[in-house]
């Protein structure tokens, strides 16, 4: 059944490009309801309890996803592409090392979910697991500036990196965990030079290597030009690996500017590596 959904989606194109629209146009814009909505269950419960709540369902999370994935292995319905598992094994692992150590609270997680569900509507789009990773990027940079500039001008004083490699490990597991159960596109093969997703990435790169280089973006404020647009970060340059949030008394590592862009375009680049060079026989 899921397949044939996937199957319609791909030959209803027009249909499938205002789903992905509707949906990317509620991430970006209902930010506010729900950190409402947050901040008054926090408010009520304490933020270690709140964290804790969190926590609990994250952990559920991870066994449900955990227990996906033994039964596909046991299935054997993985044996079609066997690079998913790895992709998805190894997207599980990173997401335990973003909980430990880039995660400022338990409740940023739901990124998470809400950019794995935008990488299962593109997939019928582009009929590639990497492809609707990467694609999914413009809004997930687009969303931190957002929120950046926009909703919290006055409480965040850095751009999210933190948030945007957490996007993208739950675009990748959750496509990822598409694969393992078989949902496959019918779109025809196409070559590396001819996917969107690749030229996609080498557009965001050499604009980000433009914009820093004439000054209009910047890492920090002393970096600052005349001409000067957006700074990354405006706190302080740490020379220690853990941050203290001054609020929330939480403890984890910032991702500076340039750490956070070499990691996003790797992470890119490596998913890309779910999708076949080579067309099938």
């Amino acid at each position: 059944m899921i397949q044939r959904m996937f199957q319609w989606l791909g030959a209803h194109r027009f249909i499938n490009a205002l789903l992905v629209a509707v949906y990317s146009f509620f991430l970006v814009f209902a930010h506010p309801w729900f950190v409402d909505r947050s901040v008054e269950m926090m408010n009520r419960l304490s933020i270690p309890a709140y964290d804790r709540v969190v926590a609990i369902v994250v952990g559920i999370a991870v066994i449900s996803f955990s227990s996906a994935f033994l039964m596909v292995i046991y299935q054997g319905t993985w044996k079609t592409d066997k690079k998913l598992p790895g992709y998805f094994l190894g997207t599980l692992l990173l997401l335990a090392a973003h909980f430990f150590v880039l995660t400022e609270m338990n409740i940023e997680f739901i990124h998470a979910l809400m950019y794995g569900i935008l990488a299962v509507l593109i997939f019928p789009l582009v009929g590639r697991f990497g492809g609707a990773v990467v694609l999914g990027l413009p809004l997930m940079l687009f969303d931190e500036w957002y929120q950046h500039v926009i909703l919290f001008p006055h409480y965040t004083f850095f751009f999210e990196f933190n948030d945007i490699i957490l996007d993208l490990l739950g675009a990748g597991l959750f496509v990822s965990l598409l694969g393992l159960f078989g949902i496959r596109s019918e779109q025809i093969f196409r070559p590396l030079h001819k996917r969107s997703e690749v030229w996609l990435l080498l557009a965001l790169a050499v604009a980000i290597i433009g914009i820093m280089t004439t000054c209009l973006i910047v890492p920090y404020s002393e970096d600052a030009c005349q001409n000067t647009w957006f700074i990354l970060n405006k706190l302080p340059e740490m020379s220690g690996f853990w941050y203290v949030h001054p609020v929330i008394g939480s403890t984890f590592h910032i991702l500076k500017p340039m750490e956070g862009m070499v990691l996003m375009f790797l992470m890119s680049i490596a998913y890309l590596g779910m999708d076949t060079i080579r067309p099938t026989k």
